[in-house]
């Protein structure tokens, strides 16, 4: 092998490094991606990871408007409407959530689905939810 191509092979692993973490900055800053995840560069300067962004789902119908817990058929995609709440995460999470309601009989036109992130304040470290992002799904538009 060349000297060249040894210095350029030497290169390439930097330069995926250095994509990979531009990538994940630009992922937080716009499209609200944990700090902890996509390369988790952030992780050990942030406490904003999957665990500290709580999930809350509302299922409306007529006569019927009420938060639902997250059952375990839907952790994981609530998890991952968390960790990069997009709208494919959103919708996605919220489908889901038609089905169960239909499987189990309850109506459903709209689903809400807000995804909260905790701060803390930097001279009392009181606790503060902020609301990241918020979606709604038509379930009768399907």
């Amino acid at each position: 092998m060349s000297a060249r191509l040894q210095r350029r092979s030497a290169i390439l692993p930097a330069i995926v490094l250095i994509a990979v973490a531009v990538v994940q900055i630009a992922l937080t800053r716009t499209a609200y991606l944990s700090p902890w995840k996509g390369g988790g560069f952030g992780m050990f300067s942030t406490t904003d990871d999957a665990g500290k962004r709580p999930v809350r789902i509302v299922v409306e119908a007529t006569d019927r408007s009420e938060e639902i817990e997250i059952a375990p058929s839907l952790a994981d995609a609530a998890d991952r409407a968390a960790v990069l709440p997009t709208d494919g995460e959103m919708s996605r999470l919220a489908r889901l959530v038609v089905a169960r309601e239909r499987r189990n009989g309850r109506p459903v036109e709209t689903v809400r689905i807000q995804c909260f992130r905790v701060t803390y304040a930097p001279d009392t470290l009181a606790a503060t939810t902020q609301l990241l992002r918020q979606f709604t799904y038509s379930a009768t538009a399907r």
